[in-house]
Parts: C-alpha cells; structure tokens; sequence
C-alpha cells in the first residue's frame, strides 16, 4: 500500500469510511512521510510508542513524543510531522461513529474525549503508559485472531482503553502545552477558516486579517498544510454538508448553512466530490465507495 499523499494536487482527503466497527495499525519506520492536512468521517487515535515529533490538530499545534496519546475527532483537520530517519513506532486506531454511540451513555460521553477544548494530546505518567502499551498490545493480538469471539473481545478492549485514557487525563498532573512557533500566521489563518466555514468569506478576506495580499496567503498556507485555501474551505464544508445530510437536513437548507452562496454552485461541488446530487444521498450510497488505502499515520 503507498503510504504518500500527493500534495501537488493540493486535495484535502476525507480519507473513506470505515464499514466495521474499528481498524488498528502498528507500524514502526524512519521514513518521516509528508502528510499533508486531512480529515477523516471517523474517531483517530495514535498511541505513539516511541517517536518524537508535532501534531496539528485544529489550528493547534502539541509536541509530541513517546507515550503521548493523540485524540482527533470526526472531520477534525490534521497534521501529524515526523523527521525522515528519526524512528517512529505508533499504533493508529480508528473508531467508527456508530461503536462510539453505542458506548455513549448519559453518565459518561466517552467521545467528548476527542473534544478539541479539552485538548487533544494525552500524556500519562510513565505507570499508566506502561499499562496502556499493554492494552493496545492485547488489542492488536485479538483482531490478529482467529479464536472465539476474538473480534468483540478487541472491540471490548478497544473502549477499555478510551476509559484508561480519559482517566489519565482527569488523574495526571502532566499537560501537553500547545506549540507557538515564531510566525503563527498560518495556525491562526486556519483557525480563522474553522471558526467561519459557515460564512461566504473570501481568500482575501482571511488575507487581509493577517496583514497579507492574497497571493501571498496562498502560498504560505500551500506551503504549510499542503493544499491551497480554497481547497481547505470547500472540502471543509462539503464534509460538514454531507454529514448534516446524512442525519436528515434538506440539502437546501444545508447549502446555506454551510457557506455557499448558491445551490446550483454547492450541488456542482457536491456532484464533484461525492458522485451524486446532494438531493439523492442515502447512508447506504454514501458508503458504498469505501476507501481501500488508509493512511496508518
């Protein structure tokens, strides 16, 4: 399987569904493979084992190193950054939306876990780190089985984890600080893009917040996450739109509420993006075109 992303064409990749409950990869290289910013329709954890490097998550950006758990939510922008020859063995977990409503219960939301405010990098003290690599080791021996029920004995073991991790973040006294690099810029420009998809902003308009021309925001912001900032912002909303279709809303409605101008211009895009008319999504159409090739980051 390619592991690369070609950022040339600056996509910015909802990167497919996942048919079964959860998928988890350990993969261990030095190859520091350019991600460019992604998102994915489901729940991601990466358990780095040992590694050392940067996750931007949300317009934040964590250092990260060995023990850290990473938490991004569904349709959550990306980046992890790792240095080419420096080792990186991490366990990627990915949860679907529906294993995580089952679990969901009055007394403990365990998806408010990937809540961006509540922050998105766990570091447990070296004990609990111990336990933990133990755990997701007993994940990964059962969905390597073939013994009776070995599939719902790693589901089981799945949200015994999540439960382990959350209690961590409430017990530990160690915080992962976000980063604040020299020139915050770009972080802050796709902050600013996050916190107003649902408005008909302009390239210009994000420019000119950050004391830029256009053409200059465009580059740096390529430059950064790997796709131009029209390509970030409709992909963004498309993804918000097919979402809130899928749960029920009018595709009428979700065209403006989701920062188009036009319905005929969100249909196009739509079209484009998903191959058919937003009018004619179903839960079972939209799945059908399940990605093969996910990306063990």
């Amino acid at each position: 399987m390619d592991n690369k992303i070609d950022t040339r064409k600056g996509d910015v990749p909802a990167k497919g569904y996942l048919h079964e409950d959860f998928r988890l990869f350990h993969n261990t290289d030095a190859l520091g493979t350019a991600v460019g910013v992604h998102f994915h329709p489901f729940y991601k954890v990466t358990f780095v084992k040992y590694g050392k490097g940067s996750y931007m998550i949300d317009g934040r950006m964590y250092d990260v190193r060995s023990g850290d758990i990473v938490l991004v939510g569904i349709n959550v922008p990306h980046q992890p950054s790792f240095e080419a020859g420096e080792l990186y063995d991490r366990y990627t977990l990915y949860i679907s939306r529906g294993m995580m409503e089952d679990f969901d219960i009055p007394e403990c939301h365990i998806s408010g876990l990937f809540s961006s405010d509540s922050g998105n990098v766990v570091r447990p003290d070296e004990k609990a780190e111990e336990k933990l690599i133990k755990m997701m080791g007993r994940i990964e021996t059962e969905t390597g089985s073939t013994s009776y029920a070995s599939y719902l004995a790693a589901r089981l073991k799945v949200m015994e984890f999540l439960i382990e991790t959350g209690r961590c973040r409430e017990e530990s006294s160690l915080t992962v600080p976000l980063r604040l690099p020299e020139d915050d810029r770009m972080l802050g420009m796709l902050r600013y893009l996050n916190d107003n998809l649902g408005e008909r902003i302009t390239i210009y308009d994000a420019a000119s917040r950050f004391d830029m021309s256009g053409e200059q925001a465009e580059e740096a912001f390529k430059d950064a996450f790997g796709c131009t900032m029209h390509e970030y912002i409709t992909n963004r909303r498309l993804a918000r739109a097919h979402e809130l279709i899928l749960e029920g809303a009018a595709p009428a409605d979700v065209c403006y509420e989701c920062g188009y101008g036009s319905y005929p211009a969100f249909s196009k895009d739509y079209n484009e993006k998903y191959g058919t008319a937003p009018r004619r999504v179903t839960k079972d159409s939209a799945e059908s075109g399940v990605l093969t090739g996910f990306l063990p980051e």
